[in-house]
């Protein structure tokens, strides 16, 4: 495949894929779209996981990426690319909740390593009017990471980052999603909180209004 022929199928732009070749680095949306077109995923993309490595090996890096991503987001280190519309950016925090209920941690971790700090970007550079969605898929975002810190047994990352996401939360005046979160929290703080790999332990939802 060619670089104007992967830029085509992906729907980027030619000069996008050549600085992807050159070590350079873009958006999370216009890396998932990459990698839909080359039929992998983004943590083989990005050279996070290979093929046939140790599952607990790939964990592991994935738990690393999920901590500094949280930390430098919570702080508001800027991202290194242009992050993502709000509207994408949310598709991103769905498709990293699918992830945690499918078991991918590995893609799971590489999805919020990078998008925390574009959710960050967003928010800090958003306008007015956006900067409810903006804090929306932020907050979010910090509890996916929460609860992907939980699964990975992280308890203290897991609190971290839900604390983070609930802050903003409280500055925002956001009560459903301040309350989502407190439950969440209280789920992680259960004696039955870390779920076998791959088990379907529920998540706590607030029924018929997820904020989402």
């Amino acid at each position: 495949m060619t670089q104007e022929q992967l830029a085509e199928a992906a729907g980027v732009s030619v000069g996008v894929v050549r600085k992807l070749e050159r070590g350079g680095t873009a958006s999370l949306p216009s890396l998932l779209s990459i990698a839909d077109a080359l039929g992998t995923d983004i943590a083989v993309l990005l050279g996070q996981q290979a093929p046939r490595r140790s599952m607990d090996r790939d964990e592991r890096a994935a738990l690393r990426l999920v901590s500094a991503a949280t930390h430098d987001a919570a702080i508001g280190i800027p991202a290194d690319v242009e992050p993502g519309t709000v509207d994408e950016l949310r598709a991103v925090v769905r498709r990293a909740d699918a992830a945690y209920w499918g078991g991918r941690y590995t893609e799971l971790g590489t999805l919020l390593g990078r998008l925390l700090p574009e959710a960050r970007a967003r928010f800090d550079a958003t306008s007015p009017a956006e900067r409810e969605a903006a804090a929306g898929v932020l907050i979010d975002t910090f509890q996916t990471a929460g609860m992907a810190a939980n699964v990975l047994d992280s308890r203290d990352l897991a609190y971290a980052a839900l604390t983070y996401g609930r802050q903003i939360a409280v500055q925002g005046g956001d009560d459903l999603r301040d309350a989502h979160l407190a439950a969440t929290t209280a789920w992680v703080n259960s004696a039955t909180a870390v779920p076998s790999r791959g088990s379907s332990s529920p998540r706590p939802r607030l029924t018929g209004s997820s904020p989402r």
